[in-house]
């Protein structure tokens, strides 16, 4: 029943896509990328995430404009995983690496440029721009990254970075520490030999987190282009998109495509956690339910949609 009301939902969603966007304009090749990590979905109370959208909405507009939304579907996602009144949240831990410095790190190996690290992001995926409207949305919330790393290069243009005294991982399990915060989760990967992930975390999970459209807090930054002066096709697209970005934001997205190259079964389990990321997480104080889990390796490309969303008769939004 499940596969077949998804399946409703992503034919729905291809007709949708087709007719929104089809005037909207795709840079594509932002940025490209390398991930390897244990990815995992808690699940969370409804009203939680539709307060989190509020703020976001009220955060770009000030209360004034209330074309950009987003919204909880009303079709419960996933019910056969939790209660209806629920709606997961996407949390990453690994290692991210970016293409698009390569060249610049060869030439200038003693450089204060950090490419490469742990980073921790926190998503919410399945969203609708329409209360009866298919989950094609995901709102990136955070991506935390280690204070030691210096001006990193944000190539995740979307999220809200958000720097930490400490992030650690092993095969085992993995920390990001602030200040008294902690976050502390534990790993059991069947990776030798690797075990394809179940249907559910495969097939209905990560059909949608591959094809979604991922708004975010902030505007892309590109001030780290201006504090290094080296060519790269991360920082020629500053030129490339700046107009546009200027007339659209917030009514921006970016879209992943990516080449998993190893997805492995993975259980997750979270052994410590405190208020602070409890809150950025948007669990609060309920029980911790983890959804589906798994670790994947694959090489990515971003590209930058804008505008992202756009009335059914063509105006934008």
């Amino acid at each position: 029943m499940l596969r077949i009301f998804l399946l409703h939902i992503l034919l729905f969603e291809v007709a949708i896509l087709y007719s929104s966007f089809v005037t909207g304009v795709l840079v594509n090749g932002v940025v490209t990328a390398e991930w390897d990590g244990v990815n995992f979905y808690i699940s969370v109370k409804q009203e939680t995430i539709q307060n989190q959208l509020n703020a976001f909405h009220s955060s770009r507009f000030n209360g004034c404009f209330d074309g950009l939304r987003l919204y909880v579907p009303d079709v419960p996602i996933l019910p056969d995983l939790h209660n209806s009144d629920r709606h997961p949240v996407y949390i990453s831990f690994g290692h991210m690496k970016s293409h698009d410095f390569d060249g610049y790190l060869e030439e200038n190996p003693n450089t204060c440029v950090s490419v490469s690290g742990l980073e921790v992001a926190v998503t919410i995926p399945l969203l609708a721009g329409a209360p009866d409207g298919p989950p094609v949305y995901a709102l990136a919330l955070a991506k935390f990254y280690e204070k030691s790393r210096g001006d990193i290069p944000k190539i995740n243009f979307l999220y809200h970075y958000i720097p930490v005294d400490e992030i650690t991982m092993n095969d085992c399990g993995a920390v990001v520490r602030n200040g008294n915060d902690e976050m502390r989760v534990s790993f059991n990967r069947l990776n030798d030999p690797c075990m394809p992930p179940t249907s559910i975390v495969k097939e209905e999970f990560e059909e949608f987190i591959h094809s979604d459209f991922q708004f975010g807090l902030p505007q892309p930054d590109y001030s780290f282009c201006d504090r290094h002066s080296f060519e790269s096709k991360f920082c020629a697209n500053a030129e490339r998109i700046k107009c546009g970005v200027h007339r659209y934001a917030p009514n921006l997205c970016q879209q992943w495509s990516s080449k998993t190259t190893e997805q492995c079964v993975t259980t997750v389990e979270i052994k410590n956690i405190t208020s602070g990321f409890r809150n950025f997480i948007l669990l609060g104080d309920d029980p911790i339910n983890i959804l589906a889990s798994e670790t994947d390796r694959n090489n990515f490309t971003v590209s930058l949609r804008y505008p992202c969303q756009e009335q059914q008769d063509g105006g934008t939004l």
